[in-house]
């Protein structure tokens, strides 16, 4: 049998041992297809030393992942470690009610394994016969899945739209990678009018935020019910990476992040590449190829994406103005960089000068 296998949150990579027991256990008479999703994720992939064993190539949501493999496995697993068993549950009904045809292939979640409360959950009656099984290799007991949920709500002709997630007390809300509000329960509501997030239950909104996903006075609207939102919360583990490589080439080749064309990159003679990462730690990976050095604007930003980079030998000059949310509980930086400490609230501003200045209105360019 074929099994692909989604692996979900940072914390659940930082104890490696266990992905790799899981893996191994079902690799004995099967064939697994492993991808991870999350950039901090891809990160303690990079930590951990599995990239042979977990593709981090794809920037998909998990309910995306799950999609996709369906189209090449005959089963389909979500691996994922819930800060809570509930918050878990919560998390495994979001993405499946997010999947766009969940009972094409059986789907089973893995739910916090190497924990006593840990579980087995069959997500459609495909995955019925396979539970018991997946039980008795992993330990785990079954659980019957949670009450399907309606994670979007459209009413007012379309104009007000209401977006439902799980987290917990404390957690960050991210919308397409920024930080525009923290939990303070394990359900939480983000309401739009008209494009614009105005309101949220079950958390505080961060203003700063809100105003930097509308892009600031140009008042950009979106669209919440497709939106790429997730939470946060920092990554305990998030230091000392084995060890830099001599170079960036050897590092994009020993971890596979890149395409296989950017392995063969060189940089003409006197060009640098320099790339913007704005409020959005999370796209650094999707950016980084022919990078040689990184901007970045905003306090967790550039602490996140630092840490990021270091890890292949590149240097950033970042922006900040002291307004940090701490998801990075360690931070390095490569060689060379610079952190520019501006008075509170003017990073943003900054960030736009050199965007539209420097870069000619681009997230990179070639100097």
């Amino acid at each position: 049998m074929k099994i692909g296998i989604v692996i979900h949150n940072v914390q659940l990579m930082d104890s490696p041992q266990i992905i790799k027991n899981i893996l191994t256990l079902l690799s004995r008479e099967n064939l697994v297809d492993a991808c991870l999703c999350g950039t901090l994720g891809k990160v303690a992939v990079i930590d951990a030393g599995l990239e042979d064993l977990i593709e981090i190539n794809q920037f998909r949501s998990p309910s995306a992942c799950i999609g996709t493999l369906f189209k090449s496995n005959d089963m389909v697993c979500l691996l994922n470690h819930g800060r809570e068993l509930q918050t878990g549950r919560t998390f495994g009904r979001i993405v499946v009610s997010h999947v766009e045809n969940p009972d094409e292939k059986p789907l089973i979640q893995i739910e916090r394994p190497g924990c006593l409360d840990g579980e087995i959950i069959p997500w459609n009656q495909a995955a019925e016969p396979h539970v018991e099984k997946l039980s008795k290799l992993l330990n785990l007991k079954i659980s019957q899945p949670p009450r399907p949920i309606n994670t979007i709500e459209i009413t007012n002709q379309g104009r007000r739209i209401l977006r439902r997630i799980s987290a917990f007390p404390g957690a960050y809300i991210l919308v397409e990678g920024i930080i525009i509000g923290k939990a303070t329960s394990s359900e939480v509501t983000l309401i739009s009018e008209d494009g614009f997030l105005t309101s949220i239950e079950g958390g505080i909104l961060k203003e700063q935020g809100i105003d930097i996903l509308h892009k600031h006075g140009e008042r950009v609207p979106i669209d919440l019910s497709r939106s790429w939102i997730k939470t946060g919360t920092q990554r305990e583990n998030f230091k000392g990476h084995k060890s830099s490589p001599e170079d960036k080439s050897e590092c994009v080749a020993k971890t596979a992040i890149l395409k296989k064309n950017s392995l063969m990159e060189t940089t003409p003679e006197n060009g640098v590449k320099v790339i913007l990462i704005d409020h959005c730690a999370e796209r650094s990976l999707e950016m980084i190829e022919g990078a040689d050095i990184a901007i970045t604007i905003g306090d967790d930003t550039t602490e996140i994406a630092g840490s990021i980079f270091s890890r292949f030998g590149i240097p950033i000059i970042g922006v900040t103005d002291g307004d940090c949310d701490e998801l990075a509980a360690s931070v390095t930086y490569s060689a060379g960089s610079v952190i520019l400490n501006l008075k509170s609230g003017q990073d943003d501003e900054f960030g736009r000068l050199i965007l539209q200045d420097i870069l000619s209105g681009k997230k990179s360019r070639l100097f």
